[in-house]
């Protein structure tokens, strides 16, 4: 099954950083295998995923000791030594001084920039002026004999990781040596790419114990509980778990605290523990008033003098009407009247007008 990495390595490093002090740019140290098999696996370009996979700057180093003991493998080995060539060098206290268990310095303790790949010849004259170097009393700084890149590695981290290393390994045994150390974060590969283990238990517990550490009664409290009595003191302390509670109910507590009445008064504060009160409705909570809600409008003086001439014509008595026979005889004859002229208007033309 595929790991779950992004999240896990996320909060991986979020944990070192914050519990152990890891920060940007964060320090790589190779191992001579973990190039081999990242070569292997077409992974080569380290410069681009450990800090993608870390999710910052990253400088990648190697020791002599690894790059020695790539060379001593053989032709199957020789492009992952050229390869550990490419890296900035840490001095190991096998070959060249310094190194150990401290910061491993970023600057006097590390060539900076890359090394140009050196060829397999300049590597054979490089081992034979180390063997001259220690047959004859040292040279170049009295560079010692070099050990297994396990053994360098060990000695690079020391028993605390002080120079806050991130170890990329596929050796098995220097992994399970290494989860023993506090702090310790390891980097592997497989087929589905580039990992970051999770934090061990010797990680976590010693994290743990720094945290309660820090939750601890002070040193300056504990050196006045032996001036009180041992009955004073949990007198105090029981006044003072009261006092708790009444504050997180919201009760201002009382000058005397105590229980049973016969106690010693409890300290007076002047302190008073007011809670936030609302001022008044929430305005956008509050439902607005509609129209049938709305209080009636007084009548204007020009609606009154209109509803006083509707009721004076509603109480006046109703006018006698014609009878329906002479209005409709006059009406008849008005109307016959009209329609001869307008006939004879439309025969005469203008003699009708001359008339």
């Amino acid at each position: 099954m595929r790991r779950k990495k992004h999240k896990q390595t996320r909060r991986a490093t979020n944990y070192y950083r914050i519990n152990y002090g890891f920060h940007e740019p964060y320090k790589v140290l190779l191992d001579g295998n973990f190039i081999h098999a990242t070569r292997a696996l077409n992974l080569t370009e380290l410069d681009s995923l450990l800090p993608k996979l870390l999710g910052g700057t990253c400088k990648l180093y190697t020791t002599k000791c690894v790059t020695k003991e790539l060379r001593s493998l053989g032709k199957d080995y020789a492009e992952s030594a050229a390869a550990a060539r490419q890296f900035m060098l840490h001095k190991c206290p096998h070959c060249g001084g310094g190194g150990g268990g401290g910061d491993g310095g970023d600057g006097g303790s590390a060539k900076s920039g890359k090394r140009d790949a050196e060829s397999e010849e300049g590597a054979g004259e490089e081992e034979a002026d180390q063997e001259a170097g220690q047959q004859g009393g040292g040279k170049k700084g009295g560079g010692g004999k070099p050990v297994p890149a396990a053994e360098c590695i060990r000695a690079c981290i020391g028993s605390r990781n002080e120079g806050h290393w991130f170890v990329a390994t596929q050796d098995a045994s220097l992994r399970r040596a290494l989860g023993k150390i506090a702090g310790c974060p390891l980097v592997f590969c497989t087929v589905n790419g580039v990992h970051l283990e999770t934090p061990s238990e010797v990680t976590k517990q010693k994290a743990a114990e720094a945290e309660a550490a820090t939750q601890k009664v002070s040193r300056h409290e504990r050196a006045a509980e032996p001036l009180l009595r041992p009955e004073q003191l949990a007198e105090l302390r029981k006044e003072a778990a009261v006092a708790a509670a009444r504050a997180r109910a919201g009760v201002a507590g009382g000058p005397g605290v105590g229980g049973g009445g016969g106690g010693a008064a409890g300290p007076s504060t002047s302190a008073r523990f007011r809670r936030n009160k609302a001022k008044g409705p929430n305005p956008l909570a509050m439902k607005r008033k509609t129209k049938a809600d709305a209080k009636p409008k007084m009548p204007s003086g020009a609606a009154l003098v209109a509803a006083a001439k509707a009721a004076a014509s509603a109480a006046a008595p109703a006018r006698q009407k014609p009878a329906a026979g002479a209005a409709g005889g006059g009406g008849a004859g008005g109307g016959a009247a009209q329609q001869a002229r307008k006939r004879k208007r439309a025969k005469g033309g203008p003699a009708g007008g001359d008339d």
